[in-house]
């Protein structure tokens, strides 16, 4: 969507004017892709199944089912559903203790997942005096208070300038065939211009960018019910099942197999989905 179209859906749709303190909201709209926006409160945003994108000014996380994000109220951000199954619970503020400073994506517990289920029997137009619902999404906001504190980041930097942010979206596009001379005639620079450049505004090499994005895609298939390390190794472009163990360990602190065998039995995740760049 253009920022426009999703100004207008947005406030069709009334998120900032529901009078209840919390409600929960199911994506229905195939294939949306939100562009820049901010809400009145904080969401929780939390794919049931496939993968969604989330992109903030300085980084953009990938989040299957194993992960939710929770963005704060006022936060600029795009979102891209593609295939994701997505139900997103908006709080008030106060309904966690501490501020909000960032964005926070973390690991959910199965507790948190089948809660947010549950949840969707309070949608929009719900009562704004159901004691219950009160209960409940305070029990939620409970819940994830301290998960926000040991989660891991999953982050990816986004680049300041349009040269490095295409050569970021070049590389996400296909993470297994990611190449700086490719990247680099992509954003319209050479290679030793972008490589400079690109340290400059991530603060990272374009070789540890590449390796961390295979990791983060590698985690999206090894969703899957059927996923094979091997081939999952060979999908994201690790030449070896040695460096791409290594790899995995150093972003994740396990190893494929381990997140393989760690991981909740979620719906979904048949690791066919792609990071497009938001609209």
């Amino acid at each position: 969507m253009t920022p426009t179209e999703t100004a207008e859906h947005l406030a069709r749709l009334g998120l900032d004017e529901v009078p209840a303190r919390a409600f929960s909201y199911e994506d229905e709209l195939p294939g949306a892709a939100y562009a820049w926006h901010t809400h009145a409160r904080h969401q929780l945003l939390c794919p049931l199944a496939g993968t969604a994108r989330l992109d903030v000014e300085d980084a953009s996380f990938l989040l299957p089912p194993q992960r939710a994000a929770l963005i704060p109220a006022g936060e600029p951000h795009a979102t891209t559903r593609r295939d994701a199954s997505i139900v997103s619970i908006y709080f008030e503020p106060a309904a966690f203790p501490s501020p909000l400073a960032a964005v926070r994506v973390f690991e959910v517990t199965a507790l948190l997942r089948e809660m947010v289920i549950y949840a969707r029997r309070w949608p929009i137009a719900r009562r704004p005096d159901d004691a219950a619902a009160d209960t409940f999404f305070a029990a939620m906001a409970d819940l994830i208070a301290p998960l926000l504190d040991r989660g891991a980041t999953y982050r990816l930097p986004r680049g300041r300038t349009p040269p490095v942010q295409r050569a970021i979206a070049c590389a996400l596009g296909d993470v297994a065939g990611a190449d700086l001379a490719r990247a680099a005639a992509f954003a319209g620079a050479t290679e030793r211009t972008l490589r400079r450049r690109f340290r400059e505004e991530t603060g990272v090499t374009w070789r540890a960018f590449v390796t961390r994005a295979r990791v983060l895609r590698a985690l999206d298939l090894l969703s899957g019910p059927s996923a094979s390390v091997t081939q999952v190794a060979v999908d994201v472009g690790f030449q070896s099942l040695g460096a791409f163990a290594a790899a995995f360990r150093a972003v994740t602190g396990q190893t494929p197999s381990e997140f393989r065998r760690t991981a909740p039995p979620w719906p979904g995740g048949d690791g066919h989905s792609s990071w497009p760049e938001p609209t």
